[in-house]
């Protein structure tokens, strides 16, 4: 009986130290014996660049709040990248790359600090707005559409293949997409047929393509859209929302229009998964293919914001992911890559203690 005892006891303290509240209590890997051949054998400390590509959110656009009581305060308009869900790399923040760093220390790619917004929005995409010793391997842009993509893979490709201290090569490197709110916010209006789910799939796929062919060594990691609309529900009548002294400006009110109509939401909607619909089918094109250097992962991304606490959302327009929300998205992508497909979460709610989930030397990242 002592025996059993013990044993449940055991047992019970792996289980328990399966998810940790800071990446951090988590045990340390067992160093390989020998490098990874193939992206089909891959651990997490394996990986040497994190890259992403997106729009304001994965840019960290309003992440940190208001910086100054009035509107015309140019630190409003800042990206915070070093705190991006996907990339960022400040100290002490909670992002997917700050995770990975916790089991490879060399890692590169991260995204730093916080700088003026960086505007490129369909055919409005001025030259020479890129930070790289700041940006790094961070290619959002801010107000950027799947149209854009090719604009980012632009400055994405030449800085992965000059950065210091990377080798461009041989290092494995993991890429994030999550791109699509602009384009729900246009899809009322769409005369051109550019922002339908048709469209965001070629101009998706057009990006991956581009990556498979130019970079070696990748996981592509495509995250589903999700519905932008519910951020309205949410933040309706919000004083939270109205920050500005001297203004009861609601700044979320101009920056989407289709939020503006109830038809308009539904179009939004209808769109939104019409996206999600479309990264996940070229995650299922990509899945059995045959290569050792290249492959796709697809985390479902149906995130419901209308769970989220007021606080998730940037008290500057009260549409962008505040610090928290980008720790929280940073945790749940996290949690995801070491899931097979059949097992990831559909639907994902706010859980304000949500722990990250504490790899093992038998964990590898999941294709399939």
């Amino acid at each position: 009986m002592i025996l059993v005892n013990l044993a449940i006891l055991a047992y019970t303290t792996i289980a328990a130290a399966t998810y940790a509240s800071s990446i951090s209590s988590c045990p340390a890997l067992t160093p390989r014996t020998s490098k990874a051949t193939t992206v089909h054998d891959l651990r997490i400390d394996d990986i040497k660049m994190v890259a992403a590509l997106g729009d304001s959110i994965t840019a960290g656009f309003a992440a940190k709040g208001i910086q100054g009581p009035t509107i015309v305060n140019l630190a409003n308009l800042n990206e915070d990248r070093g705190v991006s869900f996907a990339i960022g790399g400040d100290s002490g923040a909670v992002t997917l790359a700050t995770l990975m760093k916790n089991y490879q220390p060399a890692l590169k790619g991260m995204s730093l600090g916080e700088h003026l917004v960086e505007l490129c929005s369909g055919t409005t995409c001025p030259p020479f707005q890129y930070k790289p010793t700041q940006d790094v391997l961070n290619a959002a842009q801010s107000g950027g559409l799947a149209s854009n993509l090719q604009h980012e893979l632009d400055y994405l490709i030449p800085a992965m293949l000059t950065l210091p201290g990377g080798n461009y090569f041989t290092d494995w490197k993991l890429i994030t997409i999550q791109i699509g709110s602009n384009d729900q916010c246009s899809s009322c209006n769409d005369t051109t047929g550019q922002y339908t789910p048709t469209a965001y799939g070629n101009y998706l796929r057009a990006a991956v393509q581009r990556i498979q062919k130019n970079i070696p060594n990748v996981i592509v990691n495509l995250m589903g859209d999700f519905r932008v609309s519910p951020v309205y529900t949410v933040t309706a009548n919000q004083s939270y929302c109205q920050p500005f002294v001297g203004t009861s400006l609601e700044i979320n009110s101009i920056e989407c229009q289709c939020a503006k109509t109830a038809a308009g939401m539904a179009i939004m909607d209808a769109t939104a998964d019409g996206y999600a619909a479309q990264a996940q089918q070229i995650y299922e094109d990509y899945k059995n293919l045959n290569s050792s250097s290249f492959a796709v992962v697809y985390t479902p991304a149906n995130i419901q914001v209308g769970t989220f606490p007021i606080q998730a959302f940037s008290n500057i327009d009260c549409f962008h992911p505040s610090v928290i929300a980008h720790q929280w998205i940073a945790k749940t992508i996290w949690n995801q890559l070491f899931l097979p497909q059949s097992s990831k979460a559909s639907s994902y709610s706010w859980d304000g203690n949500l722990q990250v989930y504490c790899p093992t030397s038998q964990d590898r990242i999941q294709l399939n």
